[in-house]
């Protein structure tokens, strides 16, 4: 009898283990954790890990979370896509970036997993597997049209690019195919990796512009607004949701004060519930105040979880009830889809970008 107690012993724990073991599922999340989208990566990520420490447990699973580094490589995003579903992840959060979106979506698909993403390519609603928690490139590039002409007045608009991006070619074509009609667009290409931009400048000063709009990567962006305040050129410039990570201030100093772009959240100017725990909860844990990035990680999460408590921890469920779900209340704000969508115009100042208004675009 005395031999057969360790024998029971050792049979209970095999057994409380596997328990423990089937009572959790896991959440993978695919983003840029080096790299030239690394500070977005990581951002997203204190956003996931925040919402997982103030909710562990979901439809009576416990969540655990797993991490891909795509390394801002587009590739590395499809690659994390079958790596974390193979691994048997319940759902997937991810990825920044349109370019590395577009190389997840075949994969996404063919796994059959959910995925909630803060990517802005402009057609992942049409996607089933893939849920947006954000606005998307086309929507921003019109909120932008329309603050350019009504707001500022602006009449003749440069459109400075990165070609070699699909984010920056769709964001150029919907804004530029959003404005009215008497306003003049010049567009001027670049090089992915280019820092100098004297032929650009060179090309920009022939044409009469009053503002210039240049939706790049953050650090391309900053390299050419320094370019563009070194030429002595003085017109409002613009761009989009990437001017939000800390390396546009960091590279473009003081030229890149008083210039405005679109953001998906304007922390100090979103009142709702979910909003306000958010930024409270965020401050707290990491002595820094959220971008819209770690609101998008946190949101991604917490719609995940929402999924599980109404219809449990199945994937097929969970991508049929996000498909229906109309209305999230969470840290972005109130998001109604297929209605309209309130786009944030930022300005930045000093340190900070500063709220400037609202525009209001169908979805």
């Amino acid at each position: 009898m005395k031999r057969l107690l360790p024998l029971l012993a050792l049979l209970l724990l095999m057994g409380c283990t596997k328990q423990a073991a089937n009572d959790a599922v896991t959440i993978g999340v695919f983003e840029p954790q080096q790299g030239l989208y690394g500070e977005t990566g990581q951002d997203t990520w204190r956003g996931v890990e925040l919402a997982n420490r103030m909710r562990p447990v979901a439809g009576g699973k416990r969540i655990e979370l797993a991490l891909y580094d795509t390394k801002s490589q587009s590739m590395e995003a499809a690659n994390g896509v079958s790596v974390l579903s193979d691994d048997g992840a319940l759902a997937l959060i991810g990825t920044f970036g349109t370019d590395s979106m577009n190389r997840a979506r075949p994969v996404i698909k063919a796994a059959k997993i959910p995925t909630v993403t803060g990517s802005t390519a402009a057609d992942l609603e049409d996607d089933y597997w893939i849920t947006p928690v954000c606005m998307n490139d086309d929507e921003q590039a019109r909120a932008m049209a329309a603050f350019s002409a009504n707001t500022l007045g602006m009449r003749d608009i440069a459109v400075v690019v990165d070609a070699e991006t699909g984010y920056g070619n769709d964001l150029a074509y919907a804004f530029i195919h959003s404005l009215p009609s008497y306003v003049r667009t010049y567009r001027i290409d670049y090089h992915t990796g280019e820092t100098r931009f004297a032929r650009e400048i060179s090309r920009l000063k022939k044409f009469p512009v009053d503002g210039i709009y240049c939706p790049g990567d953050a650090a391309a962006s900053a390299y050419f607004i320094r370019a563009v305040k070194d030429a002595g050129i003085r017109v409002p410039l613009m761009g989009a949701d990437r001017w939000e990570n800390p390396s546009f201030k960091e590279i473009g100093k003081d030229a890149v004060e008083d210039v405005y772009f679109t953001a998906h959240y304007a922390r100090y100017e979103t009142f709702n519930q979910a909003s306000d725990a958010f930024l409270l909860a965020y401050e707290k844990a990491y002595d820094r105040a959220p971008t819209s990035y770690a609101a998008m990680g946190y949101d991604a999460y917490n719609l995940i979880a929402d999924a599980m408590n109404e219809v449990g921890p199945d994937r097929d469920a969970i991508a049929r009830y996000l498909r229906r779900l109309n209305t999230f209340d969470g840290a972005l704000g109130i998001n109604k889809r297929h209605t309209t969508r309130n786009v944030p115009i930022m300005r930045q100042r000093g340190n900070r970008a500063n709220y400037v208004t609202t525009v209001e675009v169908a979805s």
